[in-house]
């Protein structure tokens, strides 16, 4: 479902904004859209090449299995459009698009997720992203949800509309603050890989920074969440969903 809406609001009202109407082309007035797919589920992104490889109008021209390898990938290729799993280890889709945000990237963003949960909802909004899929929804709004941000509305998996309206009704901002505001870009990445069962060793190598570094940001964090031990730290993680339970 296509609708306006503005990410830079200051999120003091919550509402759905109006904008001014672009004009809109079609696939057969313009270049080929170049599309990354990030989502650490390899069956999922072959079934959007798929979908989408028989489509003139598209090219992917990257796929990555985690929020690493996507931007690596965004930053070589300069698509027009990243598809990002909220969901995927190492950096999640989320953490991921924030960066692109705080890079300039110039590029919409469109989520896939299994949640409608509102707090996803949110956090994929703040980060500026363009479109919002449910997985269940993808292979049949997919191309309507590309089409509709290469013409510069945002798209929403009717679900997520709702969830929008709802938050709207009940007085709540879709980008206000969330408890993991309080922590800075850094901190969210190192919490997610303590959470992950990486050790500061580990992380150290991974984000080429030093083990004493990690320990600082590891205590930084810890104390602005009062959590005290890597197994709160994992479930922090899980409640807040940055991480997923696969044993479920």
């Amino acid at each position: 479902m296509i609708l306006s809406l503005n990410p830079e609001d200051n999120g003091t009202s919550g509402t759905l904004g109006s904008k001014e109407e672009p004009e809109p082309t079609g696939p057969e007035e313009r270049e080929k859209l170049k599309i990354v797919l990030a989502d650490d589920h390899t069956l999922v992104r072959q079934g959007i090449e798929t979908l989408l490889s028989g489509k003139e109008a598209y090219e992917i021209v990257g796929q990555a299995g985690d929020g690493y390898e996507a931007l690596e990938l965004i930053e070589e290729h300069e698509p027009d459009i990243a598809i990002i799993d909220i969901s995927m280890p190492r950096l999640n889709g989320l953490e991921a698009a924030r960066k692109l945000k705080d890079k300039g990237m110039n590029l919409d963003v469109i989520f896939l997720s299994m949640y409608d949960d509102e707090g996803y909802i949110r956090r994929a909004i703040k980060t500026g992203a363009s479109g919002y899929l449910l997985k269940e929804d993808a292979i049949d709004e997919l191309e309507e949800a590309i089409e509709s941000v290469s013409n510069g509305f945002h798209y929403m998996s009717p679900p997520i509309l709702t969830s929008l309206v709802e938050m709207t009704e009940r007085g709540l901002s879709a980008i206000e603050p969330d408890v993991l505001d309080r922590l800075t870009s850094r901190e969210r990445e190192i919490l997610q890989l303590i959470a992950e069962g990486n050790s500061n060793k580990e992380i150290a190598e991974l984000l080429s920074r030093s083990v004493e570094t990690v320990r600082t940001h590891r205590a930084n964090l810890m104390e602005k969440l009062d959590i005290h031990s890597a197994e709160e730290i994992r479930e922090f993680a899980l409640k807040e969903g940055i991480i997923k339970d696969e044993e479920k």
